[in-house]
Parts: structure tokens; sequence; C-alpha cells
């Protein structure tokens, strides 16, 4: 899978253009279309979206076959490319097979990369695959500064920190909320001292793949601490619930089982790479003791039994503390 920063550095338009987007930050979704469709129409062309499930997978098969010497370039951005039927499917394989268009550029958005099945897989090996998950958070702060520089927006390299640890899950919160500032402050530099900053609700709005982090870690207080924040902020017992099954799940596959990663693809980037660390925390015996204490507190949500974060409570404690 190659990053939006090879294909731009290396991209040559006499090249057949065709792209399989996975990941779901907004923001390297929208760059990236940006980019294909400023270097690859060159302001002489079209850009043409299909939502399949809503538009008509006919009318996209006829604008991949209608190409003809007289016609501008196209760039063809879809999304849902797995609703099309199988005969759309097989035609639509065939064509980027035996007969791509040199005047086509086929972007196609595939925000749940868990999405496995034969003509996905067929697809993602024929085109360029680009990862544009979110990135770690060194990488997401060359992207915000990228960002304030191509917008002119003067900010403290502190303040970038604060933003992408506070809203970090994805750049698209990040610079909206750096956007935000800047409206209120009319052009003037961004600082953490500023009057928007000092405004800010000082009370710390944590995401939830930090609290899967913190479990992994065996870090207790932290762990504690984004539970609180978590339920405070409306995150929902099951959402929890979820979420801490599929941590388990991937940190007990790849204890004891070989080349499962494929078969587990529910983190995010950081949790990926870190989750051989939080297998170094655990062991079988104890992730199974855990397993029993998620079936029991989901019974209690089921059941609207009262007592639940005490026993989620208890259950991080074990967690961290065995």
């Amino acid at each position: 899978m190659k990053t939006i920063s090879e294909i731009i550095k290396n991209y040559n338009q006499h090249q057949i253009h065709n792209y399989y987007l996975s990941g779901d930050d907004i923001f390297l979704e929208k760059f990236f279309i940006n980019q294909i469709v400023h270097r690859f129409l060159n302001n002489d062309g079209s850009k043409i979206l299909y939502h399949f499930g809503v538009d008509s997978e006919f009318v996209f098969l006829n604008d991949l076959k209608s190409n003809s010497l007289f016609d501008s370039k196209k760039v063809i951005v879809c999304w849902e490319i797995n609703k099309i039927a199988k005969s759309a499917q097989s035609e639509f394989i065939d064509y980027l097979e035996n007969n791509p268009s040199k005047d086509i550029s086929i972007i196609i958005v595939s925000p749940d990369f868990r999405i496995k099945n034969k003509f996905i897989t067929s697809l993602s090996s024929i085109v360029t695959n680009v990862d544009i998950r979110t990135p770690f958070p060194s990488k997401m702060s060359k992207w915000v500064q990228f960002y304030t520089k191509s917008k002119n927006i003067k900010i403290s390299s502190d303040l970038i920190r604060y933003y992408i640890e506070y809203y970090g899950d994805n750049l698209s919160n990040v610079i909206n909320e750096i956007d935000k500032h800047n409206m209120y402050n009319s052009g003037r530099p961004l600082t953490l001292s500023d009057e928007y900053s000092v405004s800010l609700d000082g009370s710390r709005n944590y995401h939830y793949w930090q609290f899967l982090d913190n479990i992994g870690k065996k870090d207790l207080k932290k762990s504690l601490e984004i539970f609180h924040s978590l339920l405070i902020n409306g995150v929902s017992h099951n959402y929890i619930i979820n979420g801490l099954t599929n941590l388990l799940v991937n940190i007990y596959s790849s204890k004891n089982y070989e080349n499962v990663g494929a078969k587990f693809p529910i983190l995010n980037k950081i949790l990926t790479k870190n989750i051989n660390m939080y297998a170094s925390k655990y062991s079988s015996k104890q992730i199974k003791l855990l397993f029993r204490d998620l079936y029991d507190i989901d019974e209690m949500v089921k059941k609207f039994q009262y007592g639940v974060n005490h026993k989620i409570e208890l259950m991080i404690l074990r967690a961290c503390n065995e």
C-alpha cells in the first residue's frame, strides 16, 4: 500500500491512474482526490461522483466505455463499490484488467477497510492501493503544518500538539478545531495563551482508541480516567464492551495464532502497531477470564441491571493489575 506522498511525488501524467483508497480519514480522502483531479485533468475534463446503492451502475459502466478520441478526460470517484451487482462487478474487473483508458482516472473510496471478499480482493490487486488511514501523531503534525502553511495560518507548535492530543482521532477533527480558532482570531497568530485557547473547556476529551491503548499498556490510572471521560461524553456501554472485546480478540489471536492480522483488521494504526506490545503484557489465561467478565457485563447491559459502571471498573482493575 502506497502513501499519498509517494503517489504525488512519483506522479506520471502518461500512466494509467486508478486508485483504491483504504481508510477513513476524510481530510486525506479529500486531499488525495483534489490532487488527482488537479494533476490528471489539468483544467480540461470533468469529475464524476458515484455513490452506489443510490446511483446507477449501468451509467457508471457506460461512462467507462464511452470515452473516445474527442472526449475530454474524466476522474470518476466511487463510494460503496461493494454494492454493485455481481454482473457489474465482473464487467468492471474485466475493464480494469483488459482495457483501462488512459483518459479516465478511477478513484475507489473504501472507508471500511475491513470489507474482504473475492471482488474487493481482485479489485485492490489490479489498481494502486493508497493508505488514507489517520496517520500517527508525528505524521499528523506534519500534515497539520502543511495545511496551516497552505492557508497562511500562523500557529505555535505547542498548540498543534494540543489539538492533536485532544482531537487527534482523525485529521479532519484537528483541522476543524484549528479553522474555528483561526476564524475567531481573525487571522492573528494562534497560541495556547490567546483568548480563544484560554476559553477552551478544560476537561479532557479523550478518544476511544486512547482508552483501548491504555488498557493494552495496563495503565490503570489512565484507563479509569479515560473510561469516566467516555461516560461523561455519552459513549455507550455497548460501544465500550465491543471495543474491549475486539482489542482482546486481537491480543489473544496474536499470542496464539500466526498471520492473523488480516483476519481481524478492526483496530486503528496505532493500536495495530502496538498489538505485540500489548500481547507481551497479557497471558492467554488472563484474556480468557476477561472475556468472561465482558460476557457478564454484556448480560447486565441487556437486562438493564444496576452497577454496570462498577463492574467495568473492576474489570479494568483486573486487566491492568494482573
